[in-house]
């Protein structure tokens, strides 16, 4: 439910006076399981630059005292630091960094088990592959290049009333570098596989960046994590809800909409959480889900579905969902190569002619304007 740039700072737990002592206990646990239980199946690990101390509170319900201690979740041998509690009179400023992401993964599957927790492990480790990807991408920032270690507000500087709003918006988007600019040879790696799925379509993502001295790079990691977030959360809930439930389609070839991402506001912030939806369930679900999870009330017209539902007309497969996965069985006589680089390749250099006739009206219309000076 955590958008980009959103982490578990830590867990609180309110006691009796007499379950005072014990509490330590139980919280230096939960901080450690909630941490290992938060980067399960994550395609990004943290870096030097995250901060690795979590905060445990404890609330004695009786004289409703504080004691607020963290831990170091990189060390397991970690003990409690004392830490202080205070109160801020105002929000935090946010900066909300919004972004529509093209996907297209095609994920062999090399067993020829019909086990959706085979094609579930064989996703998993496709998606990792696949996030190596994303260290390559160049991210546009309203429509600009800026350099990875400059302040994310570097040009709103002057304007004092840009800078202290309570909430700021940034559309970035993505770009692939091609391959014909670089001086390494690629080699195509081709892979025999029983099947292969696919997953495509156009995902929205979003990240929050504390506004008072952000950086650039700050929003670029935020953003990118919430993109692999998005992806492997989707599948991870395909999956779930396939084994439980069994799957609603057995034909030999199915496109299957993937879980669409919703946000809501959380009360008192303009930072928004996430969470994703099946076609089937009722504004009614949503509504008790968020009561349930955020104890708060949520109206349904303060839902906000970042994507159209998409669905799929089996007679017309070129009728794609906005994000789907496609399972694509192979005869055994018929098995399939995945030449992926140089699928890669092809549309890299698409994206690098577009990229050219563009710089290329551009030096055209300024041309023109010299002329007309």
């Amino acid at each position: 439910m955590l958008p980009g740039g959103l982490l578990v700072l830590g867990v609180f737990l309110v006691t009796s006076p007499d379950l005072s002592k014990d509490s330590q206990n139980a919280l230096r646990k939960l901080i450690f399981t909630v941490e290992k239980s938060s980067m399960k199946n994550r395609l990004w690990t943290s870096d030097d630059n995250d901060v690795s101390e979590r905060v445990a509170v404890h609330i004695c319900s009786a004289t409703r005292k504080i004691t607020c201690r963290t831990f170091d979740v990189k060390d397991p041998k970690s003990t409690a630091k004392p830490a202080d509690w205070k109160y801020q009179n105002s929000a935090l400023s946010w900066l909300t960094i919004d972004c529509n992401v093209c996907v297209d993964v095609t994920i062999p599957l090399i067993s020829s088990s019909s086990s959706y927790k085979e094609q579930q492990k064989s996703t998993r480790t496709g998606l990792a592959k696949w996030a190596k990807e994303l260290d390559d991408i160049i991210i546009l920032l309203n429509g600009q290049v800026k350099d990875k270690s400059s302040d994310l507000l570097e040009d709103q500087k002057k304007a004092r009333s840009v800078a202290h709003s309570s909430s700021q918006m940034i559309k970035a988007s993505i770009v692939k570098p091609s391959l014909l600019s670089n001086d390494t040879r690629s080699t195509a790696v081709v892979q025999t596989c029983k099947s292969s799925l696919r997953i495509q379509g156009i995902v929205k993502c979003r990240a929050y960046i504390q506004s008072t001295k952000a950086k650039v790079n700050e929003a670029f990691q935020a953003l990118k994590r919430d993109i692999l977030n998005t992806i492997a959360d989707r599948c991870e809930i395909l999956f779930e809800d396939i084994i439980l439930n069994g799957p609603q389609n057995e034909s030999e070839k199915t496109t299957t909409p993937l879980p669409q991402r919703v946000f809501v506001p959380i009360h008192g912030s303009s930072v928004m959480l996430c969470d994703y939806v099946f076609g089937d369930e009722s504004a009614e679900d949503l509504q008790n889900r968020f009561a349930e999870i955020l104890d708060q009330d949520v109206r349904f017209d303060g839902i906000h579905f970042a994507e159209e539902k998409g669905s799929v007309n089996k007679a017309d497969e070129n009728q794609d969902p906005d994000v789907s996965c496609h399972l694509d069985p192979l005869k055994e006589s018929q098995p399939k190569a995945l030449n992926k680089n140089v699928t890669s390749s092809k549309l890299q250099q698409n994206l690098g002619i577009v990229m050219a006739a563009a710089v290329a009206i551009v030096a055209v219309l300024l041309s023109f304007q010299y002329l007309l000076e």
